[in-house]
């Protein structure tokens, strides 16, 4: 069981390395979609603002005898928040989507430039990351 466990994380944090997930629709700059990301959060945040509870569990010793609580608090609208931001970028006609990294064998000493506007995705399209973060890449167009 311990192994199996220990084989899940690893091939998780892995597939963290290989690709990455992201709201996108073709046609809009990163730009665009930062803006439509910002508006779609504020909407989902005015409908479903912060309500903070706090719960309080038992501590008990080892005779099972209750000796303190433990307090924990939580946001109950944060899930309902989360739907409605994703639900507004679909409305706006995005789609979560896996784009994945670039491999060193495709990339091969060439250089390329970023890709501005959100193309249709298609196998040559790979990320890549930069110090100014990850940018999209045609890997039929290189400099």
């Amino acid at each position: 069981m311990k192994h199996a466990f220990v084989t899940g994380c690893l091939v998780l944090a892995l597939s963290a390395c290989t690709e990455f997930s992201t709201m996108y629709q073709p046609g809009k700059t990163k730009t665009e979609r930062n803006v439509d990301q910002a508006q779609c959060n504020r909407f989902a945040s005015d409908n479903y603002p912060p309500r903070i509870v706090t719960d309080w569990w038992p501590i008990y010793n080892a005779e099972g005898r209750v000796i303190g609580q433990r307090p924990e608090s939580y946001d109950i609208n944060e899930g309902p928040r989360y739907t409605a931001a994703r639900n507004c970028m679909k409305e706006r006609g995005y789609a979560r989507v896996t784009i994945p990294y670039c491999k060193d064998e495709q990339i091969a000493g060439r250089s390329y430039a970023p890709i501005t506007v959100a193309p249709e995705l298609s196998p040559n399209i790979c990320g890549l990351r930069t110090d100014n973060g990850r940018v999209i890449i045609d890997l039929n167009k290189p400099l």
